[in-house]
Parts: structure tokens; C-alpha cells; sequence
């Protein structure tokens, strides 16, 4: 970020491959294991409906998903931003995240190795910026067939010291809204759906082809296991066994998306700092993991979030030195970060008395620390957040410092909230503070190192 980069590790990492790679390997199998295989043909399912089984796997724009729409129901919700695939013509030594500033307004890379000398890139911008740059004009005239040649001209430049100057490689790449498919049911008689035909979860946590091949192995154990050897029974099975997984990722996929869609309101962090903040964005790698797979990134991210770098102790018990990290804004201080049900601030696990609040101006209402919304809002850049944001500036003309943000029992919800409090804080000048279970610390501790809140409430 403006010429500072962090690099994390130990965090899973990815596996790629050549998609032509993989596909030549898929068919190989295939037709060892003696399907007949008819490549660049068409058919509807109408076409197989004597088959035995029909397996779709065509993708999110699935024609076979929408034959069944009937059955399966289903909705497709398009991204706000948009985004391209693109290659590189050099082999990138790791995942890489860069964002570049333009004239037009920011675009931002996610890029990592496939093969010797070539790397995918996944670039992304919001809508403003790519009307503003004229790439809207672009994606109008250019056929489905080609590349987009005025855009990758475009990032090419835009990209050039990121890339060390490697060739950006064009594959009929077109700027996109991507696209959330998500069905109540994935079969209906003898047709299944596997893969982006079923589902869908945003790029950024890298797990399309992984989710596919998944369903494709459990799918193939529902078929030959199981004591109910009817179709319908392993079709059901198929279902039962992957929802929940494949549901759990589309969650962190959707919490991804909306925090890479709204990335250019957080660039103002430290480096190490945003690091942080990107890794645990959808609630699956959190802060306390860190100090065991990675304490240098989290030692430097801990020392931009506080001003002072932790010891080696104090990082073995990295949620107590957060909570402990003294606040200080306009109208509160305070010598730690967890506030009490009477207006204070302690953490009991680390001492018995509850650390000094001062409120420096007036609070509303009734000289409450913090005023208490309580909202069900799931997504922090929607209409509903809107409101909720409008609720809080009528809140702080009316003389709040800060708000409290309560709601609905349960993780997700709980995400949403910490999610919904970083927009407060950062477009207000009201102080944040989230209410949530202590059993969820580590959520709350990843809200306040990520910026996403300034103290927290726990509950028994």
C-alpha cells in the first residue's frame, strides 16, 4: 500500500493449476474409466431426460439450473463492484493483493501462481470508478468472443511497478458483477446440480474449483454408500452432506466480498494493520490463531493498531493485551477497551477493577456512555444500513458519543454488527462499541485490531 507491502504466512495458502491443465486431466480419467465423451455439445435437459442420473455442472449461468427453476427456486444476487479475470505472463511468488490508485479512482488485484511464467489476476473496482474511466463503453462493444483491449491496455499501465512491467493476458476477459447463486435444493427427480450450478462464493476466499470437486467426490459416495440405495436417497444424502459446508463458505464468502467492496474506505490503515484486517474479514482466521502461525505479522499488526509492540509473553495472550490497549478519542478515554454494564471499562480476566473511563463531553441519552441501537442489519453497505447510519448522525446533532450496537443472538449476526460498526465509526464521529457473548472474544477481538470497533461489551 503506496509503496509498503506485508507478507502473511502460514495462513492455509492455496493450490493451483492450469484450468486446461486440469480439464486434460478430468478428461483423461474420464474416458480411461470409459465414458463417452462428446466435447462442444449442447444439449438441454430435455435432451437426457431418460437417463438414469443427469449431472449438471454448467456453471453459474447453469441453463439446466434455470429448466429447473421451478423446483429449486433459488436466487442470483450480482455484486455491486465489478470485476475481470485476466493472466499474467510471470510467475508471482505468492497470493498477492495490491491496490493502485488512479486518476479514475481505485483498482485492486488479487493475483497468484498457476504455472511457470503465468499467474491469474482477478482485478476488481467499483462501479464509479470503471464508468469514470470509461471501461463501461468498453465492455458495451466489445463481443463476447474477445477481450476487452481498451481495459487491459489501461491496467497494463495502471499495474506496471506492481507487476515489475509482466504482460497482462487477455482470455475473452470482460468486466463482470459477480454473481451469489444460492438454491434451497439442488436436485429434483433424476437431474442434480454440482458446482457453480448449485452455488456460488466470491473468488476471494479461492474455493470455486475446490467446491466443485468436492461435490462432485460426495456426491459420487451418496451414490454407491448408504442403506437407502434408491436414487432419491442418495441425492438427499448428497444434499445433507454438503449444505452445511458449502452454506459456511458462502457465508465467509459474502463477508469477503462486501469488505473487498468497500476497501478503498480502509486503506488509511497501517499496512500490517490492514493485513489483519483482510485475514480475519470473513471470521475465519482470527488474531489469536495468528500469534501461533504467523507472530511476526502479528507482532507488526498489533504494533500499528496500539502505537506499542507487544512482548513475547504478552503475544501468548494476545486477546488480554488487546482488550487491555487503552482508547483515547474525542469524547471518551479509556485504559481498556471492554466496557461494563455500568458505564465502565475492565477486563475481569486480567484484573478485578474495572479500568478508568472518562467521558469528555455531555453523553445522550441521560448521560449514558454510549447510545444503544439495536439492529438486525446484515449487510453494512445496504439501504437498511443506510438508515441505520442516518439514525446515528440525528444521534450525535442530538449530542451521543458513541453508539452501542446490540441485536440478534448468534455469530453471524454478531459479524454483521462489527461490520456494520466499522462503517459507523469511520463515516461518524460517534465511538463504536459492540455487545456480544464473552464465548465470541474472538470476534471482538479481531473487530477492534481490524478497526471495526472501539470497545466491546461481553456478557457472561
Amino acid at each position: 500500500i503506496d509503496g509498503v507491502s506485508v507478507r502473511a504466512k502460514g495462513t492455509g495458502g492455496g493450490i493451483a493449476i492450469a484450468r486446461s491443465r486440469l480439464l486434460a486431466v478430468l478428461l483423461d480419467e474420464a474416458i480411461r474409466a470409459g465414458v463417452e465423451v462428446d466435447l462442444g455439445v449442447e444439449r438441454s435437459l430435455g435432451d437426457v431426460r431418460d437417463a438414469d442420473l443427469v449431472i449438471a455442472a454448467d456453471g453459474v449461468g447453469s441453463t439446466t439450473r434455470a429448466e429447473l427453476a421451478e423446483h429449486v427456486g433459488g436466487r442470483i444476487d450480482p455484486g455491486r463492484g465489478v470485476f475481470m479475470w485476466l493472466g499474467c505472463a510471470t510467475r508471482l511468488r505468492s497470493n498477492l493483493f495490491v491496490p493502485v490508485r488512479t486518476q479514475h479512482g481505485l483498482f485492486t488485484i488479487h493475483g497468484y501462481p498457476y504455472a511457470e511464467e503465468r499467474s491469474t489476476l482477478g482485478v476488481e473496482a467499483d462501479a464509479g470508478t470503471w464508468r469514470r474511466a470509461g471501461m463501461d463503453t468498453a465492455t458495451e462493444r466489445t463481443p463476447l468472443t474477445e477481450s476487452d483491449a481498451f481495459s487491459i491496455d489501461y491496467l497494463q499501465k495502471a499495474f506496471a511497478d506492481a507487476l515489475g512491467g509482466a504482460e497482462l493476458l487477455g482470455n475473452r476477459s470482460r468486466w463482470m458483477h459477480f454473481r451469489t447463486v444460492s438454491l434451497p435444493r439442488w436436485h429434483h427427480e433424476n437431474a442434480v446440480l454440482i458446482g457453480d450450478a448449485a452455488h456460488t462464493a466470491h473468488y476471494s476466499v479461492g474455493s470455486g474449483t475446490k467446491m466443485a470437486l468436492e461435490d462432485a467426490v460426495v456426491l459420487a459416495d451418496s451414490l454407491t454408500t448408504g442403506e437407502e440405495p434408491a436414487l432419491a436417497g442418495a441425492l438427499r444424502r448428497y444434499e445433507e452432506i454438503r449444505r452445511p459446508r458449502v452454506e459456511a463458505l458462502q457465508d465467509a464468502a459474502v463477508r469477503s466480498q462486501r469488505w473487498w467492496d468497500s476497501i478503498g474506505h480502509r486503506l488509511d490503515l497501517p499496512a500490517p494493520q490492514l493485513m489483519l484486517a483482510y485475514l480475519s474479514r470473513g471470521g475465519v482466521v482470527s488474531t489469536s490463531r495468528l500469534a501461533g502461525s504467523d507472530p511476526g505479522l502479528l507482532r507488526a499488526g498489533l504494533a500499528a493498531f496500539a502505537g506499542v509492540e507487544p512482548t513475547d509473553d504478552e503475544l501468548a495472550d494476545v486477546r488480554t493485551w488487546v482488550l487491555n490497549r487503552p482508547y483515547e478519542g474525542a469524547a471518551l478515554r479509556a485504559s481498556g477497551r471492554v466496557l461494563a454494564e455500568d458505564g465502565q471499562a475492565g477486563y475481569r480476566e486480567v484484573q478485578s477493577e474495572p479500568f478508568a473511563v472518562t467521558a469528555l463531553r455531555a453523553a445522550y441519552p441521560d448521560e449514558a456512555l454510549a447510545a444503544v441501537l439495536v439492529t438486525d442489519v446484515d449487510d453494512p453497505w445496504s439501504p437498511a444500513a443506510d438508515e441505520v447510519l442516518h439514525r446515528c448522525f440525528a444521534l450525535a446533532e442530538a449530542g451521543a458519543d458513541g453508539v452501542r450496537l446490540e441485536g440478534r443472538p448468534g455469530r453471524p449476526a454478531l459479524l454483521d454488527r462489527l461490520a456494520l460498526a466499522e462503517r459507523i465509526r469511520r463515516q461518524t464521529k460517534l465511538f463504536t462499541v459492540v455487545g456480544a457473548p464473552a464465548d465470541h472474544i474472538d470476534d471482538l477481538v479481531d473487530g477492534i485490531v481490524g478497526g471495526r470497533a472501539d470497545l466491546v461489551a461481553m456478557a457472561d
